[in-house]
Formats: structure tokens, sequence, C-alpha cells
């Protein structure tokens, strides 16, 4: 029996979004705290993924910007407060996602130590205002979220602004990105939002070079995904 669209919105897929930022914005500040530094390729590697993952983050604040804050408010002019802050946050992390930018481009080609303390001033300063906006986000803004619109409708958003303008060789890896290390009960909601042949696909054919990926940025034994 297919569950029923005009139940609330399940919100759950943000709070697992965001727990893959949290995870490599740690990763990548051990590796860059912890002795030995990384070496060249390592180095070369965790520069292209904070970059890679700084252009997720733009392309997530940019669907809630333009698609789901605006569907809220037009169900429920009252949540206007709280998509104001939501707002407010993305303006102040903007800079913050641009310096980190900047640094981890410049990291790519310089490992002096200069260069690797940049990265790790522009991560701490990214996280100072990102990690606190990703809790509110969770604990204010998507109980809203979830009492203003429908299941159909978070759908509509998610598909339209996340899925759809991506083709598969960017959503394979972003797939592998968020069920790494993911517990077994969140993986299977991530899992059972795929129809079987994208989900034989993704799961499948991106899996391989994920875990090189990961391998090359974090080192052997930091790649989980359940399988």
């Amino acid at each position: 029996m297919k569950s029923d669209p005009q139940r609330p919105a399940d919100t759950t897929m943000m709070g697992v979004v965001h727990d893959a930022f949290r995870r490599d914005l740690a990763r990548a500040r051990t590796a860059l705290t912890t002795e030995p530094y990384p070496a060249v390729e390592q180095r070369k590697a965790i520069a292209e993924h904070l970059l890679w993952m700084m252009r997720i983050l733009h392309a997530h604040h940019t669907s809630e910007d333009e698609g789901l804050w605006p569907m809220v408010l037009r169900k429920n002019p009252g949540a206007a407060a709280i998509m104001a802050t939501m707002d407010a946050d993305h303006s102040r992390i903007a800079p913050a996602m641009d310096d980190l930018e900047a640094a981890a481009a410049g990291y790519a080609d310089d490992g002096s130590a200069a260069a690797r303390s940049a990265v790790l001033s522009a991560l701490d300063t990214l996280c100072e205002v990102v990690l606190p906006h990703l809790r509110r986000e969770e604990d204010e803004a998507m109980p809203v979220v979830s009492a203003s619109i429908t299941a159909a409708e978070w759908d509509t958003w998610d598909e339209e602004h996340n899925i759809k303008p991506k083709p598969m060789t960017q959503l394979g890896p972003e797939a592998h990105w968020v069920i790494d290390n993911l517990d077994q009960a969140r993986y299977q909601t991530v899992r059972e939002l795929l129809p079987p042949i994208p989900r034989f696909i993704v799961l499948n054919g991106f899996r391989g070079g994920y875990r090189r990926r990961a391998t090359a940025t974090w080192g052997p034994g930091h790649y989980g995904p359940k399988a």
C-alpha cells in the first residue's frame, strides 16, 4: 500500500545530508592536524574534495532558497521569521565557503605549512557558521517545513531542484557520499528513495569509484556504506 502523498513532509533526508557535511568537515580537520601531514597525492585529494563539497553545499542552499523556502512561505505565511533566519544564515555562510574554496585551491598546488594552515583557518571559520546553521535548520526549520507542506510537495521540490538538474555521473558519487558510514536505518531510507533500476546503477556502478576516491582522500578504512 502506497503512503499517503498528503501526509506531512518527511524531512529525514535533510539531516542525512547535513551529517555528510559534518562528517567530512571533521575528517578534513583531522587529516590536516594529524602527523604525518598529507603527502602530495592525499593533499590534492583533500583539496579537490573540499572544493567538490563546497559545490554541493552551494547547490544545497540554492535549492532551499529558490525552491523550498518559497514553497513553505506560500503554504504558511506564518513561517516568515524562521525562513528569514535561514536566509540570513546562508548569507553569513557564503563568504566562509568562498574563503575555504580559495584556501583549498591554493593547498592543491602548495604543500607548505602556511598553505595547510590557511585551509585549517578557513575550515574553522566555516564550521563556526555552518554547524550551528545545520542544527538550527534541523531543530527549528524542518518541523515548520513538515507542518507546512505535504510529502508530495517535498518530493516535487526534491526532484525539481536536487535530482532532475544533475546527470547520473553527478548523482552517483553524491549518493555514495551521503551513505558513507551511514547507519543501517537511514541507509534504508536513502536506498528506498531510488526506483529499482536507478538504485542498482547508483549503488553498484559508482561504488568502486567512490571507494577509491575516499581512500585517496582519507586513507583506507574510511569508506563504509551499508550494502
